[in-house]
């Protein structure tokens, strides 16, 4: 191979993505992948720092391989960072070590202040990762396999092959490290590489790039299908939310993706949700009345209420946010809600009938705001007697997994005075003979 053809199929995929090679710091493991892409982006007149990752794996092996990295580094006067990692118990060490060796590169980037991350995946990597996610039963977003950006994270020798890599590090003389453990059976990858690919590659000569082609297309679908099933999505606190509605308007596949995007929205560090607990969300709409729950991975819970499904972090629903004192022209956020507080010059029964505004006998001041309790009682204006105010809430069908996020307004001796959105208590109605009246408007925030 010429020994510019692949630092211009670089520069190409660098202008296709909005890669910034000018410079990155370059992941460098000694092998052919990592080596050329260090060789290209020198070529292309970028000024990358490296870093080398050991993690003490393969014991002298290891070392020399850091040594390689160093002497190259020092050949092409390029900045090199090397760092040791020790690896723990982990049943999945390759899954391990790539999640210390990403962080560790986000650390050493942000010390030398560079804004991107390169890596050196090829097109068979790509392909390798398909064919491994078909297997598993993976959907779009599995055939989409590996982006070439994410994040500051880079890879451009992703539209290149492995035989391309090595054909260009042959034409430069340019020598690499192999690991050996790159050549047994004992990880999935490995077997499919050696394996797999080999026996598609004899009865279609042009597999990878195809492979990586279809992975290219899947991956512009899903972009195109996730911009449609945002519509469906809204934010209203702390929870994600997914209109009954809007979903109904939308075929099959846009509800499950709508359905991963409200899940990736609360927990974006983890992998999409797999399909049987797609199914198992939209079957929250199936039937029934009241609040039905259900657990997903990451503290993450779904509520499939009578006209949403709402999306939220279990620990959130539990948070403690204390008592917060209202006073007259104070204007604050208290667990998701906005709360506005002011003197009026009279009762407006217009007004007061909204459910968000409460006007209050403000003689009785200080009052203050908490989240509801299982003991509180209230007693409603015009009921004569008392009620549960988690009890209150049921019967205006309030949720049951929001009835402890919604707020009430306490005086001074700890009295429920207002449910917020709802019941008033008695003994803080506006009268004629009321001296200071003290508005009150709250807002659940989106």
């Amino acid at each position: 191979m010429e020994t510019s053809r692949l630092p211009n199929a670089v520069r190409r995929t660098a202008r296709r993505y909005g890669m910034d090679l000018r410079r990155p710091l370059a992941l460098v493991s000694g092998g052919p992948d990592s080596v050329a892409l260090l060789r290209a982006i020198v070529s292309l007149g970028g000024e990358p720092v490296v870093l080398h990752v050991d993690h003490d794996l393969r014991g002298e092996q290891s070392r020399e391989e850091a040594d390689f990295v160093r002497g190259l580094c020092a050949q092409l006067n390029v900045a090199c960072e090397v760092r040791r990692l020790r690896l723990g118990g982990a049943s999945n060490l390759q899954e391990q070590a790539r999640e210390e060796r990403y962080g560790l590169a986000e650390e050493v980037a942000d010390r030398f202040g560079l804004r991107s991350i390169a890596t050196g995946h090829t097109a068979d990597d790509v392909a390798e990762t398909v064919l491994m996610n078909l297997a598993r039963g993976s959907g779009l977003r599995g055939l989409a396999s590996i982006p070439p950006v994410r994040g500051r994270v880079q890879r451009p020798l992703i539209e290149v092959t492995r035989g391309e890599v090595l054909k260009y590090l042959e034409g430069l003389n340019q020598p690499y490290r192999t690991d050996p453990t790159n050549l047994t059976g004992k990880y999935a990858r490995n077997r499919v590489r050696l394996e797999v690919l080999p026996v598609l590659q004899d009865l279609y000569p042009a597999t990878v790039r195809n492979i990586a082609r279809a992975a290219t297309l899947a991956r512009e679908d899903l972009e195109a299908l996730e911009e449609l099933a945002a519509a469906a999505l809204g934010n209203r606190g702390d929870e994600v939310v997914l209109s009954l509605d809007a979903l109904a308007q939308q075929r099959p596949a846009l509800r499950r993706h709508a359905v991963r995007l409200a899940y990736a929205a609360l927990d974006p560090g983890t992998p999409p949700l797999p399909w049987n607990l797609v199914d198992a969300v939209l079957g929250l709409l199936e039937g029934g009345e009241g609040t039905r729950t259900l657990d997903l991975p990451g503290g993450v819970v779904v509520a499939g209420r009578a006209e949403e499904l709402a999306f939220y972090r279990r620990d959130s629903r539990s948070m403690d946010y204390g008592c917060k004192e209202i006073l007259a022209g104070d204007t604050f956020v208290f667990g998701g809600w906005r709360v506005s507080a002011g003197e009026a010059a009279r009762y407006d029964p217009v007004d007061a009938a909204r459910g968000e505004v409460a006007y209050l006998d403000g003689g009785k001041e200080p009052y203050a705001v908490r989240m509801a309790g299982e003991g509180d009682l209230i007693r409603p204006l015009g009921l004569g007697g008392t009620k549960k105010v988690l009890r209150a809430m049921m019967d205006r069908k309030v949720p049951s997994d929001l009835r402890r996020r919604t707020p009430v307004v306490v005086s001074r001796g700890g009295e429920v005075a207002w449910i917020v959105g709802g019941e008033l208590g008695e003994g803080f109605k506006v009268v004629q003979t009321t001296d200071k009246i003290l508005r009150l408007e709250v807002e659940r925030l989106p």
